[in-house]
């Protein structure tokens, strides 16, 4: 009764009831947003834990960029606390796996495995039990996952940088890359766990998901259905904007765009839902009260999001 309790104080706190109330700022104060570059974070599965990734200040390349933990109580969220991973190092995406024992994240910390390559800075996807106290986050090294950003690639665009991990109860993990060998400058991958815990190797998404542009900022539920990407070249509201898929018999509907007020004429990206399905939270660099805009912000806004399904 406590947790329903807490659920619904959280989504009291939004507000709202129907996607077209204009998004609001989600809780600046507890998480102290507030000129800070703040991005979505990742849920435990009971919606009572977060972790995200928060800069010092702004823009976000001049400032330290820290993996963080709040905890949802009687009294609202808890004071963000730093996640310790044993070295400091730009962290950025991070999500909890459906049973709730792992966090997978982005992390440009240096590898003693890649030393002797020529390596600018270079995101790869690691995972960190949670479960247990000091323990260290660990490379994925299986799946053609990770690529080193090294030699000719190591300054062009986002090249070789793993971003936005999801982890499905089948074992799937999505994420979103730049590779040469892709179907266009950014795409979303899926790679498959197998039975002995390492990952298939990873391939780009099948169907309407990827295109020639750049396919971006990727989230995908734990029951593999629903779809949350950002595309900045196909049509919206301008800049870049949300668009949701659905997957049905294996295959991933055509992606439509989530429309005003959630899309605006700023950027859009890292959409995820809340473990409910009932909030949608994601990162923009719009303005709102309180707020000039030009720093990114975490926002939320209550969303039926079956009523963008093909037919509905």
């Amino acid at each position: 009764m406590r947790a329903l309790i807490l659920t619904a104080c959280f989504h009291a706190a939004l507000a709202g009831a129907a996607i077209a109330e204009t998004p609001k700022r989600f809780f600046p104060e507890a998480l102290q947003q507030e000129g800070r570059i703040t991005l979505s974070p990742g849920f435990s599965p009971d919606g009572r834990t977060i972790y995200f990734a928060q800069s010092d200040c702004s823009p976000i390349w001049e400032c330290p960029q820290t993996l963080k933990r709040s905890t949802l109580g009687d009294k609202g969220w808890s004071t963000p606390a730093a996640v310790d991973l044993g070295a400091e190092a730009r962290a950025d995406w991070p999500a909890v796996s459906p049973d709730g024992s792992t966090l997978i994240f982005s992390w440009s910390a240096t590898r003693p495995d890649l030393a002797t390559l020529d390596i600018a800075e270079n995101f790869d996807l690691y995972t960190l039990d949670i479960t247990t106290n000091g323990t260290k986050p660990r490379p994925i090294d299986t799946g053609d996952i990770n690529r080193p950003r090294a030699g000719g690639l190591k300054t062009l665009r986002y090249m070789h940088n793993e971003a936005y991990p999801s982890l499905t109860r089948s074992g799937a993990l999505y994420f979103m890359t730049e590779r040469p060998d892709g179907v266009g400058e950014r795409d979303i991958y899926v790679a498959r766990m197998r039975a002995d815990g390492s990952y298939g190797t990873a391939t780009p998404v099948a169907g309407p998901i990827n295109s020639p542009q750049r396919d971006d900022g990727v989230w995908v539920n734990t029951d593999e259905t629903i779809m949350l990407l950002t595309y900045n070249a196909r049509g919206g509201e301008g800049g870049a904007d949300l668009f949701v898929s659905f997957q049905s018999d294996g295959l991933w509907s055509e992606p439509v765009n989530l429309g005003a007020p959630v899309n605006s004429p700023a950027e859009e990206f890292g959409a995820r839902l809340t473990p409910d399905g009932k909030t949608i939270i994601f990162t923009s660099d719009r303005p709102d009260d309180g707020n000039e805009g030009r720093i990114l912000q975490v926002y939320a806004a209550p969303i039926d999001i079956d009523t963008y399904r093909p037919g509905e």
